[in-house]
């Protein structure tokens, strides 16, 4: 197996959920690629839009902002090739990712876009195909 990159896939990148929390949180300024000439392309798992939304104690003004937050990204579902993948990278993957990180890690690898994390572990996944950037 391959291990991830650090270099970004023609300007597409599958943001994970503690990016968008931690974007929200203002903890995180800027976006990799906003500043690049090419407009960059940001998708979600529907498992980071789920993620973002079941924050607990949330009130409903925070509620509002992560929705308007996640309206300015492609919200991507699972199907089967995710679905597949995601089991094959949770069963094989080194180091073993937690179900939701394999869900996430498979959408990126599907679309063929950079992982954009700030998770340690799924940073250091190793997978054929899977490109990340720790932020």
């Amino acid at each position: 197996m391959s291990g991830p990159t650090n270099t970004c896939a023609a300007a597409l990148f599958v943001l994970d959920s503690n990016v968008v929390i931690n974007f929200m949180n203002k903890t995180i300024g800027i976006l990799p690629g906003a500043n690049n000439a090419e407009k960059p392309q940001y998708f979600v798992s529907v498992v980071t839009e789920m993620e973002a939304l079941a924050k607990p104690n949330d009130t409903e003004k925070e509620r509002k902002d992560v929705q308007a937050l996640l309206s300015k990204f492609t919200i991507i579902p699972l199907n089967d090739e995710i679905k597949k993948l995601a089991i094959e990278i949770r069963r094989a993957g080194s180091p073993r990712p937690k179900l939701p990180d394999a869900i996430v890690a498979a959408t990126a690898v599907t679309l063929e876009a950079t992982l954009v994390s700030t998770d340690e572990k799924l940073l250091k996944l190793f997978w054929p195909g899977l490109q990340t950037i720790g932020i």
